[in-house]
């Protein structure tokens, strides 16, 4: 079956399969968050191509229309007022407009809606830069001391981890994830990591793994872990604006953040916590204060950020916030049951996130166990079913992460594609 057929079958096929739910929803009332109604007026405010279905939306979200428009808005603003903007003109005008007024509005909005204290959060340029500069800049390491991390941590804060051993003289320890894992098996896990390793004062944990979607308790390993001794650092990146949780609850007290994720902010834009009494376990960095203050942004030092990005985060806000986390969330759990269910009892495919409720949400990774090479198979399935993926070479996988953009029908053309190449597989 060459592309175009491929395309006209499966759009036939995914119409046959939704319209009777699409049927029922037209009777819906578009304020039923849950309904399918609802999502196409969501959908409806991004612009995407229509040369492939992006399920790739992991690396990074697509701006919705009213985010876009603010951006550029934005841009122009900067552009035409420049450093007016960001000292100069206050200084002269109190009325003026100025950065470090707006910034702080919208940490404030950071900070309401994770149930902290404006004082405990600061912008960095993405999740990478939070985790690095927290990683790096926690002191509590001395030479012979032990720091944890799975194999499931992305790749640049397992790379920051292993650069302890050199910068603080520390035993990093490498723990391998249980496949399949399951709730207790992830506590389990770095529990016993603790025991072999009793000298252990870190541990790094992946909230939801970049690569296959997996989710862990981290609230239980997080009190685990403290009853032996041991700090937390949380990379957030991938489950603040998808999956449903209390923050607070979570017991944290150092996490790094994306907002070009989930959140749907402009490139380059990120924050970092630190709860206000461990501050002085974090070092300053060298050009910001004294070491002994407790000041969270003379933990970063980001130089010139994209102005413009930074004051969209608002606009991001307040559209995710118009949707709420539990819709948005059980809408990504929809999307991934559309195409997952097709093969539950299918042997030939793997689903690479357990089943259990708490440890998925909507990215999700799979394998076809007769193929053996993952990027190839992400090749395939763009240039023959036109669908943009993220290849796994660790685990012979394809990473499908959907948006807010993303249709029923797009997941289910997704299954289709996935059982035509496995048939193909033989």
């Amino acid at each position: 079956m060459d592309r175009r057929d491929f395309l006209k079958t499966t759009a036939a096929l995914a119409s046959v399969s939704v319209a009777g739910s699409a049927v029922t929803a037209c009777a819906q009332d578009t304020s039923n968050k849950d309904s399918d109604v609802f999502w196409q007026t969501i959908i409806n405010q991004y612009k995407v191509t229509d040369e492939f279905i992006n399920l790739n939306a992991g690396h990074w979200g697509i701006m919705s229309e009213p985010v876009r428009k603010a951006f550029n808005e934005h841009t122009e603003f900067i552009n035409a007022y420049s450093s007016h903007y960001v000292g100069h003109g206050r200084s002269a005008n109190p009325n003026a407009r100025n950065y470090n007024v707006e910034r702080m509005e919208i940490i404030q909005m950071l900070a309401k809606k994770l149930g902290v204290q404006s004082d405990e959060l600061v912008f960095t340029r993405g999740a990478t830069e939070s985790m690095q500069l927290l990683i790096s800049g926690y002191n509590k390491i001395r030479p012979g001391d032990s720091v944890l991390y799975a194999d499931a941590a992305y790749y640049s804060m397992a790379a920051e981890m292993r650069h302890l051993e050199a910068y603080r003289g520390a035993n990093v320890v490498q723990l391998t994830m249980p496949d399949p894992v399951d709730f207790q098996g992830s506590i389990n896990l770095f529990e016993q990591g603790i025991k072999d390793n009793p000298n252990t004062k870190l541990i790094l944990l992946t909230h939801m793994a970049n690569r296959t979607g997996v989710i862990i308790p981290v609230k239980e390993i997080t009190e685990m872990a403290r009853s032996y001794g041991v700090d937390v650092i949380v990379d957030m990146a991938h489950s603040w604006g998808q999956l449903d949780y209390n923050f607070v609850d979570q017991g944290t007290d150092f996490v790094g953040f994306n907002l070009h994720k989930w959140i749907g902010a402009p490139l380059g834009t990120g924050f970092m916590y630190i709860k206000k009494n461990r501050m002085l376990d974090i070092d300053t960095k060298s050009s910001k204060g004294l070491p002994g203050n407790n000041d969270i942004n003379n933990r970063t030092q980001t130089g010139t950020m994209n102005l413009a990005a930074v004051m969209s985060v608002r606009e991001a806000l307040n559209f995710v916030d118009a949707i709420g986390i539990r819709h948005i969330d059980k809408r990504f759990r929809a999307l991934r049951n559309e195409w997952t269910k097709e093969f539950i009892n299918d042997d030939r495919v793997d689903i690479l996130s357990p089943e259990d409720e708490r440890m998925h949400c909507g990215l999700t990774s799979f394998r076809i166990n007769a193929h053996n090479d993952a990027r190839e198979l992400a090749k395939t399935l763009l240039n023959d079913y036109a669908i943009n993926t993220a290849a796994i070479p660790e685990y012979n996988g394809i990473r499908v992460s959907p948006g807010f953009y993303s249709s029923k029908a797009d997941m289910a053309t997704l299954a289709v594609a996935i059982k035509d190449i496995a048939n193909k597989q033989g």
